[in-house]
């Protein structure tokens, strides 16, 4: 299975490529090599569905689990901001008021695109140089999440995906004013109930030590520790 994911995601980065080296209607985007700049996530956002759809609608052939006319009839929700979970945080501390306590600046957005409370697809878009960029289209994992979870992308809530580096986990956080519930697929818990951090930490806590004391040594070796 996750040979199969490596895949997927490696075949998305190559679509990507592809498609940011692209001129389109005669607009050239300066250097080959440079992606366009959007002025808002949205702008970049609504480009990057367009992408996918022209992609799928010209690669018959490519099973990416998303039902192209779906999607074309989707619409934006609320994006989701993408922080990465900081490893060696998770290691040190005990407790946490909440996830992003212990966790980087998200470092893009995710923009889901929903049909009757059903996420079709996800691409994801980055700063650049005072605007926006696509960095990546599809993302199946976390939409397959999502859907499990039926998180409400349309409310007033924020919500957030934390990635953990290492335990090869994502962890959904929900916001509303000032309290946060959190949905993931670890331990006891599933995506399909929501949580408190108070009932999942300390086990996340203790299982970043049980990988820190059987791997810790060979991955600051190859330097592969986030």
């Amino acid at each position: 299975m996750k040979t199969i994911l490596k895949s997927l995601l490696l075949l998305l980065s190559v679509i990507f490529i592809l498609y940011s080296c692209k001129q389109e209607n005669g607009e050239g985007e300066g250097k080959m090599n440079e992606p366009k700049i959007f002025n808002t996530p949205e702008e970049a956002a609504a480009k990057a569905k367009s992408d996918l759809i022209e992609v799928l609608e010209t690669n018959k052939d490519l099973d990416l689990g998303i039902d192209v006319e779906k999607l074309q009839n989707s619409q934006q929700a609320k994006m989701i901001q993408y922080a990465d979970v900081d490893f060696q945080k998770l290691l040190t501390t005990e407790n946490v008021q909440f996830l992003s306590d212990i966790s980087n600046s998200p470092k893009s957005m995710l923009t889901p695109f929903v049909m009757m409370n059903s996420v079709i697809g996800i691409v994801e878009v980055g700063p650049e140089r005072g605007g926006w960029k696509v960095v990546g289209l599809g993302n199946k994992p976390v939409k397959e999440d999502l859907n499990t979870a039926r998180i409400n992308l349309t409310g007033n809530a924020d919500v957030t995906v934390y990635e953990v580096p290492n335990l090869q986990l994502y962890i959904y956080g929900v916001r509303k004013n000032v309290s946060e519930t959190y949905y993931l697929n670890f331990g006891q818990h599933t995506l399909r109930d929501s949580t408190s951090i108070q009932d999942f930490y300390p086990e996340l806590h203790e299982s970043s030590i049980k990988f820190q004391r059987e791997y810790g040594g060979i991955l600051k070796k190859e330097q592969l520790v986030k």
